[in-house]
């Protein structure tokens, strides 16, 4: 993701240094000589290389990353630098061809001139912004991420207990049963660290998970217990809010 949105600012017309493991140039290289800079690591590692450039930045500079995670991250970033700080989370991976329609999630830490910058960059590129507090960031990200990973992995782990035929389960795949599959088979190409992390280190995954098993199992019993009434009520419940998702969705913003 960092080389992605080097690309973007290249793009933009705008020099970019880049400091990496097999780069002669150092974060702190970076730190004292940008007027942005955007931290783009693995979570394990975040705290000590903002620990190492926070100092270095000057008051006028803009620190910002792209973790998935924000509430320790923004607090990481105020607690080592004096400069403007925001927190950045790109709603897509690194294969999209550009950011026309994408989302990126942009969480407040200190100062407006420099967010209103960022977000008017990212809006000037096609991106859609949405700025939201640290804390509820990592809540919805429970929901979007560490609760739609773990269908994911859940689904793909019971098909491999199961032994599945795999093609003649594609073979009799309805429409929305492939999506799911396709879905799972990206898997494949992702960091399991990173996957790990995002469930482990978000506050509010336990919570939601248990609701969700909780959900769950209160449905499994009923079609356990052959209460049709219920699942009917139950089945109701959730296409009204579904309904109300996407009006909400497709609703003009003003």
């Amino acid at each position: 993701m960092g080389r992605w949105f080097a690309r973007l600012f290249e793009e933009a017309g705008l020099p970019v240094l880049l400091a990496d493991r097999d780069t002669s140039l150092r974060p702190e290289d970076l730190a004292a000589s940008c007027d942005v800079v955007i931290v783009s690591v693995p979570m394990d590692v975040f705290p000590e290389i903002v620990a190492s450039i926070g100092p270095i930045m000057p008051e006028q500079a803009f620190l910002t990353d792209l973790c998935s995670l924000k509430r320790t991250q923004v607090a990481t970033m105020l607690a080592h630098s004096s400069c403007a700080v925001v927190g950045s989370h790109p709603l897509f991976g690194p294969g999209e061809e550009s950011l026309a329609g994408r989302r990126i999630a942009l969480c407040p830490g200190r100062g407006k001139r420099w967010l209103s910058w960022w977000e008017g960059f990212l809006a000037g590129r096609g991106g859609i912004t949405h700025i939201v507090e640290a804390d509820t960031h990592d809540r919805i990200m429970a929901w979007v991420q560490a609760l739609n990973h773990y269908l994911l992995l859940s689904m793909g782990k019971a098909i491999q207990e199961e032994g599945m035929d795999l093609a003649l389960l594609q073979a009799l795949a309805t429409p929305s049963f492939e999506l799911q599959m396709r879905i799972v088979s990206r898997l494949a190409v992702q960091d399991p660290e990173l996957y790990a992390t995002i469930q482990m280190d978000n506050p509010h995954t336990d919570e939601i998970l248990a609701l969700f098993s909780k959900e769950a199992e209160r449905i499994r019993e009923c079609i356990k217990t052959r209460d049709r009434d219920l699942f009917i009520r139950i089945f109701r419940e959730v296409q009204d809010m579904g309904r109300r998702l996407f009006q909400e969705s497709e609703a003009p913003h003003v």
